[in-house]
């Protein structure tokens, strides 16, 4: 999901050049090293699961307990700790695995603590979008690795669905997606307009306040997943083209929060229908 808001007509034309090239950069960025983690993963041995029906199976449990148990959370909970654990947990996991490619396993984790530290030291906008870059590669990576792309389509069929019922008609997405923000732990990439805002806390950053974008983990996660899954399939062009298509659907999303005065739009459908296009013209070429 992706949310920001425009503050007047004018904004509705204007391309805002420069959020969309930080936009993209940390996009490609994440894409990147996650692309390179779920290679050598393969390269170390790791292989997807035979058993398709039970990944899907697994996998879209395991989301929608862990959706309602934060949805539960921020209702029953009005402090920060257990949310703050949360984001540590998946900043640390993801950054040890990325890591763990290219030093030893005790470096791995002494560097992905050294992350979650800085994160919460200094709480600003580019330690978030660093912890949440590391977070997003490492995920990624190893959730591609071990689902086939026959499962990985599948997934992303239903959570296509699911974003856009969760975003237009329940509205639990843009409820959770709020909570989080409003206690100064966002799941999520905070897109500055300029660089110079980089060092703004990321504890009073919110969508369409001071020129910031809000980018949804899941919407860089889950085209990193079909990437690396489809790299393991049918190879390098395929994983290259299914980031390409997922980055020409960010560019489609970008212009229609333009568009729109205010709000949270569902992201992924566009990112994951661009991203099968591409990787459809790939394997047919």
């Amino acid at each position: 999901m992706s949310q920001d808001k425009v503050s007047s007509k004018k904004h509705n034309y204007n391309f805002r050049s420069g959020l969309f090239l930080i936009e993209s950069m940390l996009f490609l960025v994440s894409q990147g090293i996650g692309l390179y983690v779920g290679y050598a993963l393969f390269k170390l041995g790791y292989t997807p699961s035979a058993e398709t029906n039970s990944s899907v199976i697994i996998f879209l449990l395991t989301f929608l307990i862990a959706t309602a148990a934060i949805v539960s959370m921020l209702k029953f909970f009005k402090g920060k700790f257990l949310f703050q654990f949360l984001l540590a947990f998946l900043i640390f996991a993801g950054s040890e695995t990325v890591f763990s490619v290219f030093v030893p396993d005790l470096i791995a984790i002494v560097l992905s603590g050294v992350v979650v530290f800085l994160r919460f030291k200094f709480q600003n906008v580019l330690s978030q979008n660093i912890a949440m870059v590391f977070a997003i590669s490492g995920i990624g990576a190893t959730l591609g690795v071990f689902l086939s792309i026959r499962a990985v389509l599948i997934i992303l069929a239903v959570l296509s669905v699911y974003d856009v019922v969760a975003v237009y008609r329940t509205k639990h997405m843009v409820s959770m997606f709020r909570g989080l923000v409003d206690r100064g732990v966002p799941f999520s990439i905070v897109v500055p307009d300029k660089l110079k805002n980089i060092h703004s806390s990321v504890l009073t950053a919110k969508p369409g306040k001071g020129g910031f974008l809000m980018l949804g983990t899941g919407d860089l996660t889950f085209p990193l997943v079909f990437s690396v899954s489809a790299l393991n399939a049918f190879g390098i062009l395929s994983a290259v083209s299914v980031i390409f298509g997922a980055f020409l659907g960010l560019f489609f999303i970008h212009i229609l929060l333009l568009k729109k005065k205010k709000g949270a739009i569902p992201a992924l459908p566009p990112i994951i229908l661009f991203s099968l296009i591409f990787f459809l013209i790939s394997i047919l070429l």
